[in-house]
């Protein structure tokens, strides 16, 4: 009799420690699915923080990058998000910044617009980028000069870094001129017009800094470098 009473103790304490077992394991199965469930929550972007620029054209990036809250900050499509930001022209760079567990942080920095120019009737910023930039609610600095002519940003970013490298001031250039033959003709705030050649150009900038800083243009209205060799002063 004492036999069988161990035997039955022994199948229950089996029973019993089998269900421990399980209700433990039930647990921390139940557990481990809430603290996944719970810490995914807490890593999806639930705010996006962009900044740099005017309010209307942070909004404008906001909104583009709207599709990211929601997603996994740590997973966060790096290509992706640089391709939105890329296809902004007006944009000169821009730092992306994780603030855990929620937050994305977009700083950014505008170009700064050198000039404008008009392009099938439209006005176009060329941006320190290099890039022509079409913004029609942009407050625009009046001392801008106007680009003419059909280019290219390569070719005016050219011409405009062979001046500054010859110490010619810029900021006495009211237009540029750009004509088929891929020459420029270029008019001074004082009116002058001045003629470049299409070769050379950068030592008849040499000539065009002596003659504006030692005045010898005098009277005259246009300054002809396209002879090689020579200064052809004409007035009116």
């Amino acid at each position: 009799m004492n036999g069988l009473l161990k035997m039955h103790q022994q199948i229950d304490k089996k029973y019993n420690v089998i269900f421990y077992v399980f209700i433990f394991f039930l647990f921390s199965t139940i557990n481990n699915h809430y603290f996944v469930k719970k810490k995914n929550s807490l890593l999806k972007i639930k705010d996006i923080h962009v900044e740099g620029l005017e309010n209307s054209l942070n909004l404008e990036i906001r909104q583009k990058l709207n599709f990211l809250v929601g997603k996994n900050i740590f997973y966060l499509d790096v290509e992706i998000l640089k391709e939105k930001l890329n296809s902004f022209n007006y944009l000169e760079n821009y730092k992306v910044s994780k603030l855990f567990p929620s937050i994305l942080k977009v700083e950014l920095k505008k170009t700064k617009f050198l000039a404008k120019t008009y392009q099938e009737n439209k006005k176009y910023f060329i941006g320190s980028n290099k890039k022509l930039i079409f913004l029609p609610n942009q407050i625009e600095s009046s001392n801008l000069p106007i680009v003419y002519g059909k280019f290219n940003s390569e070719e005016f970013f050219k011409l405009r870094n062979n001046m500054l490298s010859n110490k010619f001031d810029i900021e006495n250039i009211t237009n540029y001129y750009y004509f088929p033959s891929k020459r420029w003709d270029i008019k001074l705030i004082d009116g002058t017009l001045v003629k470049l050649p299409m070769e050379n150009i950068s030592s008849a900038i040499k000539k065009l800094t002596k003659v504006i800083n030692e005045k010898i243009n005098g009277f005259n209205k246009t300054i002809d470098l396209r002879v090689p060799n020579q200064i052809i002063f004409i007035n009116g």
